[in-house]
């Protein structure tokens, strides 16, 4: 029989990730040195439409405009950064058993609970566009494609459900190793991070799956595409031929 222990301490943890989209489009102009891009608050905006509202909400977006320092390739004329952070509460429980071969296994109950998915967005444009054209502008809306992709909420609910799933960790124990609460914590961190890193990279593949079926947003969104029907909701399965991204 393995020893039962009850830990009392609440585990409350959080880290980020960070990623980077960009739209490269041939234009002739130069670069500009000894520049930052400004900030613009979305107060400072036209008002957007309606539907994009939630988006903007739910991305916690800001937007920076002008060209920047060392911008290297000046092609690059659009950009989207998104940090993700995830907190939640677990109180483990742990158990010392031993498998069939004698060897000693830690068990681990994680019972995850309060768990929060968290992105933010900083849209970067290097040229403003004028008030009248903001919300339609080519480039930008290429960006909040990703936006969209980096927002699908299903993702933050596959991230509790996947928690839920994996609440039981089996550790065998290495040498030197001490069965506890500091060993328990950290095992059901790393769990959560594995989670954490296998969403997150879906998300960077779908970035880059974006920018090669649009060409970086030169051309419209293939109807047949996997990202359709969360980039195009509710476009008639009959109207996609005439469809674009743009």
């Amino acid at each position: 029989m393995g020893k039962y222990r009850l830990l009392k301490k609440t585990v409350v943890l959080a880290v980020a990730l960070k990623a980077i989209s960009i739209i490269a489009v041939v234009v002739t102009t130069g670069a500009v040195f000894g520049q930052q891009p400004r900030r613009l608050l979305l107060s400072s905006l036209p008002e957007s439409p309606k539907p994009l509202e939630k988006l903007l909400a739910a991305g916690d977006v800001t937007f920076e405009v002008g060209p920047r320092v060392n911008a290297g390739d000046p092609r690059i004329i659009g950009e989207t950064r998104y940090e993700i952070s995830y907190r939640y509460k677990s109180q483990a429980k742990w158990q010392l058993v031993r498998d069939a071969q004698g060897a000693r296994i830690l068990l681990i109950d994680a019972a995850f609970s309060r768990v929060q998915w968290k992105p933010r967005h900083v849209i970067w444009l290097r040229d403003q566009p004028e008030a009248e054209d903001f919300w339609s502008n080519v480039v930008l809306m290429h960006e909040l494609d990703h936006l969209r992709i980096s927002t699908d909420p299903r993702v933050a609910k596959r991230f509790a459900e996947l928690l839920r799933q994996r609440r039981v960790i089996r550790h065998p124990l290495q040498p030197g190793e001490v069965a506890g609460r500091e060993l328990t914590d950290k095992l059901v961190e790393r769990e959560a991070r594995a989670v954490f890193d296998e969403l997150t990279d879906l998300i960077a593949i779908r970035y880059r799956e974006l920018d090669r079926e649009t060409s970086h947003g030169r051309a419209p969104l293939p109807s047949n595409s996997n990202l359709y029907e969360l980039l195009r909701p509710g476009v008639v399965v009959g109207m996609r031929q005439g469809a674009g991204s743009n």
